[in-house]
């Protein structure tokens, strides 16, 4: 979620927690008293609850509509998912030593570059161990 989404967002529930539930509140408490027919207060109420309603339902389906995330969540995933990019994390945060970062990464890309090979149909034979 952008930041300018979650502004909108934190902004509108809390608009809708201080304006919306005090004007229920306000409505039911001078309902009670006499002050306001019932019919009066149920519609203030339906009306309030209505608009938080509907920013909900166009919420709902914008996240549906974009699949629940935005173009900078996107891009963090695909980073997460290539292991060369987990492997120089992991590498930055201290938990794989540097001969174990050497030996995974020769690993890694060399398993890209055969997979690569194999499928521009230039793959060689590598010759295995006597």
């Amino acid at each position: 979620m952008s930041d300018s989404e979650r502004l909108v967002t934190g902004t509108m529930l809390g608009l809708f927690l201080a304006f919306g539930v005090d004007t229920i509140l306000i409505v039911a408490v001078l309902w009670y008293v006499g002050s306001i027919p019932g019919s009066t207060a149920g519609r203030i109420s339906v009306a309030v609850l209505s608009v938080f309603l509907l920013w909900v339902a166009v919420r709902w389906n914008r996240l549906r509509r974009t699949g629940g995330t935005d173009a900078t969540e996107s891009a963090g995933t695909d980073t997460e998912d290539d292991p060369v990019e987990h492997l120089k994390r992991r590498y930055a945060e201290g938990e794989v030593s540097d001969d174990e970062f050497e030996r995974r990464i020769d690993r890694l890309l060399g398993a890209d570059s055969r997979l690569d090979a194999e499928a521009t149909g230039t793959a060689t034979r590598e010759r295995e161990p006597e």
